[in-house]
């Protein structure tokens, strides 16, 4: 067999792909030389900071321990102020570590103010103070503040009803049923991490036994509404009358004494032994 065609179609061969490779390699130094300076941008690493991301989901009232989370590079510039970056920043002075406050989704880094040292209350009968009572309130768009009534709010409770005047004539009165209670619940929501605007029919407020007999007893005489308290406010307590000045009495000295001597009688002023 001859040898000689075959060892020419493989040194053609090797020819061939060592032009294609070089041309191309020519053709891009070429492409690359021609284009502007201001094309050739260089590329700048973005710094990051190591923080801590979910790697699953995460529940409400779970405690947050370490095989809950991975550290990931997160960009420096979209930090968020609160992220947690060390586990150790979670211990309690007793070790223990917080509970969550809300749900936390598999890569989302881990924010402080989604814990919590007490574990988050799961029934209505647990967010009550003790003492006090909850009544719920049948409020609409207009009586509930378009929905912006949220638990932990703070609220006043307004009675709305009809007069009949001593001319035959109606007209409407509004009065202060209670102030300053605080919102338990929205609905069935008692979420205090709630936020925006939350269109509802109930309202849970928080008050004493004598307020809860107010609010129950104005609900059948007319339409009760609520008006939204700012965070800040505080009631102030009503002025006292001040005290009627006292002039004070003025001690006796002397006193008058009868003085009876057989058949005459006498009345003789003498003074009065002080009192120490």
């Amino acid at each position: 067999m001859r040898t000689g065609p075959v060892v020419s179609l493989i040194l053609s061969i090797i020819v061939g792909v060592l032009a294609v490779v070089f041309g191309r390699s020519w053709i891009n130094r070429e492409a690359d030389a021609a284009l502007p300076p201001e094309a050739a941008v260089a590329v700048q690493a973005v710094p990051t900071v190591p923080v801590l991301v979910a790697n699953q989901l995460i529940e409400r009232g779970m405690v947050v321990t370490d095989d809950l989370f991975d550290v990931a590079e997160w960009p420096e510039t979209h930090l968020p102020d609160d992220v947690v970056v060390d586990m150790s920043m979670l211990d309690g002075p007793d070790g223990a570590r917080p509970f969550s406050l809300g749900i936390i989704a598999p890569g989302e880094p881990l924010l402080a103010q989604k814990l919590s040292r007490n574990m988050p209350r799961e029934t209505l009968a647990g967010v009550i103070t003790p003492g006090y009572r909850a009544v719920a309130i049948q409020v609409d768009d207009a009586t509930g503040v378009a929905g912006f009534v949220l638990p932990d709010h703070r609220v006043d409770v307004i009675l709305s009803r009809e007069f009949l005047a001593s001319n035959g004539t109606s007209e409407f009165r509004a009065e202060l049923v209670v102030e300053d209670v605080r919102v338990l619940a929205v609905d069935q929501n008692f979420d205090e991490t709630l936020e925006g605007a939350a269109l509802a029919r109930t309202v849970t407020v928080e008050v004493t036994s004598r307020q809860a007999q107010s609010v129950s007893a104005a609900a059948d005489n007319g339409r009760l509404s609520l008006s939204l308290r700012a965070k800040e406010d505080i009631t102030l307590e009503e002025p006292k009358p001040a005290p009627r000045p006292v002039t004070p009495r003025r001690q006796k000295t002397t006193t008058t004494v009868r003085v009876i001597s057989g058949e005459q009688e006498a009345a003789v002023t003498t003074p009065i032994a002080r009192k120490d």
